[in-house]
């Protein structure tokens, strides 16, 4: 039987196909989505309704379920294989009733079907970005994101998807999301990508915060009285 590691107070099962050793080694240090999590008690509420793109192996939505008590997330993954292993970290963390869906989320007017996903490794290099030293190509359904937001009637938006953020909130309807949660890979798609993404999100009423941001990971809330 495997043995788990503990991050945060979240299990996570200690298998080398997924968590490779780089993966560990961060780990074991505290490292892995250090920024995103030491944010997450700063503005979410037990009474969020969370859709969270580019899940991963699944820690972001067991910590928001085991230590801060959401009891409604939706886990959006491009990679079957963590779809599954996302699976096994919940039930490791007694966590049920997290729907994992196997999907790209779109903006909307993109006209959905199927998406070329490349795989990495480590996982989190993975993206829809055809560049090289990928694994492997797998097709994907997309989705568009206001049908995942209306769907699920969410009010929170959690985005770590290695630089599809670029285009992503480019005439999105982000219905009645409150807050939107993102991880910005400046490698990826450079300070014009950054400015379009902070743009887009301006124009459909939000707002930096400065008080939680904190390295690639930026809050933007909805701005009242818009």
């Amino acid at each position: 039987m495997l043995e788990n590691l503990s991050l945060r107070g979240v299990e996570i099962p200690d298998d080398p196909q997924i968590i490779t050793q780089k993966v560990k080694r961060s780990i074991l240090a505290e490292r892995y989505e250090k920024d995103e999590v030491n944010g997450l008690p700063k503005f979410i509420d037990p009474k969020d309704r969370v859709v969270e793109l580019g899940a991963g192996i699944g820690f972001v939505s067991s910590f928001l379920v085991t230590q801060l008590g959401v009891r409604h997330v939706m886990c959006v993954e491009a990679n079957p294989v963590l779809c599954d292993f996302i699976g096994r970290v919940h039930t490791a963390n007694d966590i049920s009733g997290v729907n994992v869906l196997n999907a790209v989320a779109r903006t909307d007017g993109h006209e959905t079907g199927t998406a070329k996903f490349y795989v990495r490794e480590p996982f989190w290099s993975s993206s829809l970005d055809q560049s090289p030293d990928y694994v492997k190509e797998i097709g994907v359904p997309e989705y568009q994101l206001s049908d995942l937001l209306s769907d699920f009637d969410a009010n929170v938006l959690i985005v770590d998807i290695e630089g599809g953020e670029a285009h992503l909130f480019d005439g999105a309807d982000l219905a009645n999301v409150q807050k939107v949660y993102l991880e910005v890979h400046t490698r990826k798609i450079g300070m014009r990508g950054i400015k379009k993404c902070f743009d887009d999100l301006s124009a459909l009423g939000f707002a930096y915060d400065q008080r939680v941001s904190c390295g690639g990971s930026v809050l933007f809330r909805r701005v009242r009285g818009r």
